[in-house]
Parts: structure tokens; sequence; C-alpha cells
């Protein structure tokens, strides 16, 4: 039987077969990057668990608000350091926007978190699920009872670029190779992944409705001067995918098919080079040392 993949490595696959190779089998070492981002999104993912964790049904929305800020400037504590950012002032001003970000999804007057946390079933939960061969695996963020069933939550900073209604045609553009669409195909990948996955879980139940969505918590954001600095306010954004997922379920299917063998099967020669070459090479971490690539640049 193969390997159960995960969503990031199919969609790594999707972009450009070379950087998966130079990434996953190669393992080549790439120049550092800043922790910045990945340290604010271990913060308010680690927020976001500890606070579902500890919040009963019955608890207070002022009380959840209260935890979740205790719990936020902990995390910070814990996980910011001051060699991720380019002065003091900068750490306080990205600080002071995740704060509002978690306050606002944790607001006491109808803030989205309180009932995320109230309903939460389960937080980090490693789901798989197989499907003609192919096993996929991944770790939701948070799985949220509904009346219905269950509505599993994928948190991000924001939601742009996410896949919607009018973008989900692209993902068939991807695979006839008209369009490169690997984030949105990413987002096609996880979906898949968490609405499959989650139904071999124990709190699953059979004809329970599943939901998947992307949460965005600081997908806007505003700056106000006051006499004493300055404020920062922020509201999240919720991007649900489970009705695309249904809709163009054969064409994601088949993409995950393509990047799955094309994996196992250790092809690692991008097709459609000349659309990798325009949308992947410029922010690839291996473009100076790809013959893929260089090869192109022989040639003109």
């Amino acid at each position: 039987m193969s390997s159960s993949l995960s969503p990031s490595r199919l969609a790594t696959y999707a972009t450009c077969p070379r950087q998966y190779d130079y990434g996953y089998v190669q393992d080549v070492n790439t120049p550092d990057r800043t922790e910045l981002y990945l340290n604010q999104g271990t913060i308010y993912h680690e927020t976001i668990e500890d606070v579902c964790d500890e919040t009963d049904r019955d608890d207070a929305p002022e009380t959840i608000h209260e935890r979740a800020m205790r719990v936020f400037d902990a995390k910070w504590a814990e996980h910011s350091t001051a060699e991720d950012y380019e002065s003091d002032a900068h750490q306080a001003y990205q600080r002071a926007e995740n704060r509002a970000g978690i306050a606002a999804f944790f607001d006491p007057d109808g803030g989205d978190g309180i009932e995320h946390a109230r309903r939460s079933v389960a937080t980090e939960v490693w789901v798989e699920c197989e499907c003609d061969g192919v096993r996929l695996h991944g770790k939701a963020d948070n799985v949220v009872r509904t009346d219905e069933g269950l509505h599993i939550f994928d948190y991000k900073r924001n939601v742009r670029g996410v896949l919607t209604p009018w973008t989900a045609q692209y993902l068939a553009d991807h695979r006839d190779g008209d369009a490169h669409e690997p984030k949105r195909v990413r987002n096609a990948f996880q979906t898949a992944t968490y609405v499959e996955g989650v139904k071999n879980e124990a709190f699953y139940e059979a004809d329970m409705e599943v939901r998947f969505s992307f949460y965005g918590l600081l997908h806007d954001t505003d700056f106000t001067s006051t006499p004493d600095g300055y404020e920062v306010s922020a509201s999240g954004k919720e991007r649900e995918t489970t009705e695309l997922y249904e809709e163009h379920y054969d064409t994601i299917w088949a993409l995950i098919r393509e990047a799955h063998d094309g994996i196992t099967s250790e092809r690692y020669e991008p097709a459609f080079f000349e659309l990798i070459t325009e949308e992947a090479c410029p922010d690839c971490d291996y473009r100076e040392m790809c013959a893929d690539r260089l090869s192109t640049e022989v040639q003109r």
C-alpha cells in the first residue's frame, strides 16, 4: 500500500515536481528565512487550541475572552523573540496587531471564537483518509460540533487568495496546463483531506453534515493614531470551501491522483514548464541551483 501524503507535499508537487524533488527527496538546504510569521502562526494557533481545550459549553463569553487574552500573552512571551523583528517598535506593533486579532475573534459580544471554543470537540487532531488507494493525512486545527454535524476550521492570517466560487474554475485549468494555480490547488487538497479524514474519527456519526472552512484571523486590520501612540483593530473572515469541493470533486481528486502518482512513481520532470518558469520559479528557494530553470536561461 502506498504511503500517506499530506496536502503540503501534494501541493509542493503541484507547484513544481522538481521543487518537491529538491525539498523532500534530496532534502537540499536553503538559506534561512525569517521566522517572524511562522512564530506568529504558532502563537495564534496555540492560543486558540488552549482556549478551546479549556472551555466548557456553558462558560460565559467574558470568561472565554479573558482566558484568550491571558493565553495569548503567555504564548507571545514564549514564542516571540526580538531577533525576528527589525526593531522594538516593529515587535510592539506586531504584538498589538496579533493581540487585536485574538481579541476580536474571542470578542464576548458576538466574536466567532466564542462558539468555536464552546462547541469544539477536537483541536490539532490528526486525520487520515483513503480513496482508491490514495492515502492522505493532515492535522485539523479545530473541529466544531454544529446542530447538523461537524465544521472543521483551518486558521490562517487572512483568506486572501483562498479558493472561491469565482476561482474554482482554475482548478481544471491547472490540471490541463492552461494556468498555474498551486495555492488554490492546495486549498482543494486541504479541503478533501479534512472533509474525508474527519469521517474516520470516533466523534463522527453516520449522516453527519461535514463542512470545512479557512478562517483568516487578521483578514482586515486598521491602524489609528492616538495622543498616547496608536491603536490597532482587526477582524476575521471565514471562507468555506465545502460546496466547492462537492462541485469540483472529480477535478480535485484527479489533481490529487496526478500528484500522488507522480510522487510515488518518482517522476520529477516538470510538465508545462513554461508556466512553471513564469509563475513558480521567481519565488522558489532552489531557483539558483535548478538545472531545469538554468537550461532555459542558456537557451535564450
